[in-house]
């Protein structure tokens, strides 16, 4: 199985949504409904940003995603997900690293993102050399690489 990373294509935005559905359902259940009612908010940002939306797809099937947006001085990771079937194989990793070289190849010194306290992601960020500098407004743990 080749694991082949590319920009999104319109047609993958389906295949997000369901993503960002499952994550939401397994790990903030109690969130769905504002989720939901966020739905707009969510799709403009995916589509104002969609030059910075990486798709990882083994055998044309899409395997995972990440998001980064341009703020400030920073570029802060939006969103990263893995399908189920395709989770511990390094798929993550490989978004997540594609992330770090687009946001410095733009000129982006300072990397951010946000992530759930027991969310198993942290222990890439960290071995990334992220270093936790508190929490957002929401309680999830902020994290930064300059």
């Amino acid at each position: 199985m080749a694991l082949r990373l590319r920009p999104a294509c319109i047609t993958d935005l389906p295949a997000i949504y369901r993503g960002e559905q499952d994550y939401i359902r397994s790990w903030e259940p109690d969130h769905e409904d504002a989720w939901r009612l966020q739905l707009e908010r969510h799709l403009t940002r995916w589509v104002e940003n969609f030059e910075r939306l990486t798709v990882a797809t083994i055998e044309e099937q899409v395997a995972g995603y990440c998001l980064w947006t341009p703020e400030e001085d920073y570029a802060e990771l939006c969103t990263i997900n893995v399908s189920q079937a395709y989770r511990r194989k390094g798929i993550g990793q490989a978004l997540f690293y594609a992330y770090a070289a687009a946001a410095r190849q733009q000129g982006f010194t300072c990397l951010r993102l946000s992530v759930r306290p027991d969310n198993p992601a942290r222990q890439l960020y960290e071995r990334a050399g992220f270093i936790c500098v508190g929490n957002d407004a929401n309680g999830y743990l902020r994290y930064e690489l300059i």
